[in-house]
């Protein structure tokens, strides 16, 4: 199951109770939602030209992601965000690798606001390219500033990140360690420390190179021949999600295959789990480990889950569905049944009770969960077709009735 990839540079919410989340910078556009005070945001984009400042931001709204914009003083927490670039003391660079850098500003001058502007755009710029699965394209944006200012708490943060997304660990740890020096953030620290474990308890060190995937692995546990049809069956399995899905992206998908223990001390993963998906796939393996119909389907799982995350963020019972469905998983009558009888008596949740994280279901609930999902997945095929689904991944927006309607099939 995949654990939500969300790294808070800095905190930024709504400021006030409903608040427009309009499909424009100007007050006279549509609204899309009403964002309660405290809504969490992510920025994905300053817009330049504006005679009031405004951001293209996304926020979840009832178990899903919307986009839309907001104005500069309908969020909190901005005033940090920009300041912590260093009062952009920093000059912006092309998204080109082949552009030359701004000039760097003369020791012990101001940055001017059009410096701030282009720092904050290309901050913004190395995010996105980070989460639409092209963190070589953002370090190769960020390296330039970086050599320019190389005490850019926010810069050397994101360039971590990339390095992180693009299996790069110990280079990711060497840029969030410069700066947390610099500029403490718990969320950062977290994320630091579980990179850190990971990079302690990892003895996957051989490296495979697919049309899609990159596979590391540790050939202790795993056989070279194992771990080349991985990479066959990712590369296969991503081509037919993708065409149905239609998720893509220019990058390979990071994929790590350990043994058990060293998987477990590295993710953290829950005691039942077979597999994970945090950004990169993470496979346990035993000794010998052949490519059998477990390992088969758990791999095509996460690869789901990795096909899934191109396309959005999406509560978990829609991506745990999806991943059963789509790796061959078929509901048994008996399972089946038994939601029937908890519909009956009324004691099948809402689907929006399942939109978090699993991992702290014991394995009795995990499985009853994993087994609601896929019925609710079965349940969208059967009425929209594959289609439709693909409609429905496209227009996000769609989420919230379609979820209201399952529930209620569900319940009958």
């Amino acid at each position: 199951m995949p654990a939500a990839f969300l790294v808070l540079l800095l905190a930024l919410s709504v400021k006030n109770d409903g608040t427009a989340l309009r499909s424009g910078c100007s007050p006279d556009t549509d609204v899309i939602a009403t964002l309660p005070a405290g809504a969490a945001l992510t920025i994905r984009f300053a817009m330049s030209g504006e005679s009031v400042p405004c951001y293209k931001v996304a926020s979840d709204v009832d178990g899903k992601t919307v986009s839309g914009y907001l104005t500069a003083s309908s969020i909190e927490g901005l005033d940090a965000f920009n300041n912590t670039r260093k009062n952009a003391n920093w000059a912006g660079t092309s998204a080109s690798p082949a552009a030359p850098a701004s000039p760097a500003p003369a020791k012990g001058t101001e940055p001017t606001p059009a410096m701030k502007r282009e720092g904050l755009r290309v901050m913004l710029d190395a995010q996105h390219l980070i989460e639409t699965g092209h963190p070589d394209e953002a370090l190769r944006m960020l390296e330039p500033a970086l050599r320019l200012h190389p005490n850019d708490a926010g810069l050397l943060s994101t360039a971590g990140i990339a390095a992180w997304k693009n299996l790069d660990n110990r280079t990711a740890l060497e840029y969030w360690r410069k700066s947390l020096d610099l500029e403490p953030n718990p969320q950062l620290q977290a994320l630091y420390s579980k990179v850190d474990r990971e990079v302690r308890n990892d003895n996957s060190k051989e490296t495979l190179y697919g049309v899609r995937v990159v596979l590391r692995y540790d050939d202790v546990v795993v056989p070279v021949e194992t771990a080349r049809r991985m990479v066959a069956l990712v590369d296969e399995t991503y081509s037919r999600v993708s065409a149905e899905l239609g998720c893509t992206t220019q990058e390979r998908i990071p994929t790590i295959v350990q043994s058990r223990e060293a998987y477990f001390k590295a993710t953290g993963a829950a005691e039942w789990s077979g597999g994970l998906f945090d950004g990169r796939i993470h496979m346990p393996a035993g000794p010998g480990q052949e490519l059998d119909a477990n390992m088969q389907k758990a791999l095509t799982h996460e690869t789901v889950h990795a096909c899934l995350s191109m396309l959005g963020q999406w509560p978990a019972w829609l991506q745990e569905g999806m991943a059963q469905k789509l790796s061959g998983e078929v509901q048994r009558p008996e399972i089946r049944a038994k939601l029937r009888e908890l519909a009956k008596s009324g004691q099948l949740p809402k689907l929006s009770a399942l939109s978090g994280g699993w991992s702290g279901l014991d394995s009795h609930n995990a499985a009853l969960a994993y087994a609601f999902a896929l019925e609710a997945v079965d349940s969208l095929y059967e009425t929209s077709q594959t289609d439709g689904v693909r409609n429905l991944l496209r227009n996000p927006e769609r989420l919230t009735a379609v979820t209201t309607d399952l529930d209620k099939r569900l319940s009958e």
